[in-house]
């Protein structure tokens, strides 16, 4: 019911390392359930100058499905950053096999 799509994506100025969640059948995700989290590291000329960031949507617990909050958190390293989000993939990953279950069931 739930895909998990893996976003990783690398050039000159940018690394992305991260993932996406939808629901196959196009509806909306359930409200303030992360979409989206992902790891972002734009390396610079000297490495104090570099920048590490993760960036994370959650649906809108009040708004239609088109809304989300975003949400930016800096992290130390990249290395960091993909730790956090390879544990919030596994949470997400948890929390969407039980709302399947639900559904499956209800």
């Amino acid at each position: 019911m739930y895909t998990i799509e893996e976003n990783i994506y690398e050039s000159e100025t940018m690394k992305v390392y991260g993932f996406m969640v939808y629901r196959k059948d196009g509806r909306s995700m359930p409200k303030g359930v992360i979409t989206s989290f992902n790891a972002y590291f734009h390396p610079a000329k000297y490495e104090f100058d570099s920048k590490t960031h993760i960036e994370f949507a959650v649906a809108s617990p009040t708004g239609d499905s088109s809304d989300h909050y975003n949400y930016t958190m800096p992290c130390l390293d990249f290395t960091q950053a993909k730790s956090i989000v390879d544990k919030y993939r596994e949470g997400v990953e948890a929390m969407m096999d039980e709302y399947t279950k639900k559904e499956l069931y209800s």
